[in-house]
Formats: structure tokens, C-alpha cells, sequence
């Protein structure tokens, strides 16, 4: 089974992904799930989410998404709705949109849905790392993938993902996830579009030095971030960077790291 660690919809006018598009892409590939995370800044809530994906929920799995600002740090109404959403099993865990919501991943904000996540044994993933080009109020400070040891340390048994690899900070991202097991990472969203000669270039220079500072491979997570980048072409750019094992080798750690066989 092929998955796909970090897939959006949205109903942004700027940047409309929809369901049948998200299988068209996944079917190109031949990948056979994709986990889809809630995102205000698609204009894509939890709920709005849950209805979208409801007829292909054998392949589209819900990752639910939180937005803090100018919100109470209880948040008591969120909470109730996001617990009984992991209790009916119909999402996967949280998606944080640190950079893009002003709150640091460690925030007094985020406490009580972090203990949802370790109640239901459910991973948080955190964005890290350069934000969207089209979203202008983003402050990269908030993003930076060091603030994640913070949290890992405090907080052991909560699963955490960094995504993106936390580029440009990929080094930092890779020492993070080196010293804290708890820690994740995918390497989605590296292109927007398809990647060209000069970013495979990149993209595997960025993925040798992580590899060599984090000592492994066994946590990182196949993803694409479609619609921002396409996935038949980022399996295509591994393959040719000599890596076609990671995305299969990486939906095993997928499956466990989200409890995919509870339900699927």
C-alpha cells in the first residue's frame, strides 16, 4: 500500500483543489490513500472537510486542523467537537499551522488539544519550515523546526511531525528528530508544480544532509502536499534520485504512526 502523508482540498479562489482532483492525482501516481488535512488557510475547516471526503473515506483519510488566533487558550466548544471526532474515528490526528497562526508549537493554545492527540495515541503535525508564497501574513519565526525540541522534550509521548523537513532549516529539522524519537518528519511540498532539473538537484542535496544528520530514514514520511506540488512527479523525482524505496518503506511507518489499520 502507497500513501500519501500530506494532501490538501480547499476552497480558497486562489487555490481550489477539489476531491475528484486530489483522486485524479493520487490515481496518476497509483497511490492508494492520501491522509487530507483541515486548513483555514484553504478555507477548509474540520467539518467542512469531514463532508467533503465522506463518500471516499476508503481512501481519503482526515487529518482535523486547529486555529487559535484571537481564541480563547480553553477553546472549550473546539475541544469537545475535536474529541468526539477522534473518538468516532473519523480523523486521523491534528494538523498545526505554526508561521501561519502566530503561536509558537510549545503555546499555552495548543496544550489541551496536544493532550486529545495523546489520549487518542494520534500524532500532532506541526507546518515547519518556509511558508506559502500566496499567504502574505505568514511569519516564518514561528515555523522555524528547533522550536519543535521544546515541545518533543516536555512532552515524550506525544507523536510529532515536522513537515516540509522543516526546509531551509533541514539541518536543525534533522538534529530535532535525531535527538527526540517522538519526532517525524515528511518531505512534501518541497516544488510548487513539478520539479525541474535544478530542483532535483536541490531536493537531493537537501534530503543527503538530512540523512547524514539525523542517522536515519525510518521517520520520514512520504508526502506531496498536492495541490501545491504533484505527486506522480514527486515519486517520479524520487526514483530518479536513486530513492524509489522511500515512499513504500514510508507508508508502512504511515499506517502505524496513524493507526491507518483501525479503520481502513
Amino acid at each position: 500500500m502507497l500513501i500519501d502523508a500530506h494532501t490538501h482540498i480547499s476552497f480558497n479562489p486562489e487555490t481550489t483543489a477539489t476531491v475528484p482532483g486530489l483522486l485524479e492525482a493520487l490515481d496518476r501516481a497509483k497511490i492508494d490513500k492520501a491522509l487530507v488535512f483541515a486548513a483555514d488557510i484553504f478555507r477548509c475547516p474540520t467539518p467542512k472537510l469531514l463532508e467533503a471526503i465522506k463518500p471516499h473515506t476508503n481512501r481519503l483519510c482526515a487529518v482535523g486542523s486547529l486555529v487559535p488566533r484571537h481564541r480563547n487558550i480553553e477553546n472549550t466548544e473546539e475541544l469537545a467537537y475535536l474529541d468526539a471526532q477522534f473518538k468516532a474515528k473519523t480523523i486521523y490526528g491534528l494538523k498545526i499551522y505554526t508561521g501561519y497562526e502566530h503561536f509558537y508549537p510549545d503555546s499555552e493554545h495548543f496544550r489541551r488539544f496536544l493532550d486529545l492527540c495523546e489520549k487518542y495515541d494520534k500524532p500532532a503535525i506541526f507546518h515547519s519550515g518556509d511558508t506559502f508564497c500566496k499567504h502574505q501574513a505568514a511569519k516564518l519565526k514561528y515555523a522555524h523546526p528547533l522550536h519543535i525540541d521544546d515541545l518533543a522534550t516536555d512532552r515524550p509521548n506525544l507523536k510529532i511531525v515536522m513537515a516540509h523537513l522543516g526546509w531551509p532549516w533541514h539541518r536543525d529539522a534533522a538534529e530535532v528528530l535525531r535527538k527526540n524519537p517522538n519526532v517525524y518528519t515528511d518531505c512534501s511540498g518541497f516544488v510548487y508544480g513539478k520539479f525541474t532539473p535544478v530542483d532535483r538537484i536541490r531536493f537531493s542535496k537537501v534530503l543527503e544532509e538530512f540523512f547524514d544528520i539525523a542517522e536515519t530514514n525510518d521517520r520520514i514520511l512520504f508526502g506531496s502536499d498536492w495541490p501545491i506540488s504533484d505527486p506522480a512527479n514527486y515519486l517520479e523525482t524520487l526514483g530518479q534520485m536513486l530513492l524509489p524505496d522511500l515512499a513504500s518503506k514510508s507508508s508502512l511507518v504511515t499506517q502505524k504512526l496513524f493507526g491507518l489499520k483501525e479503520y481502513c
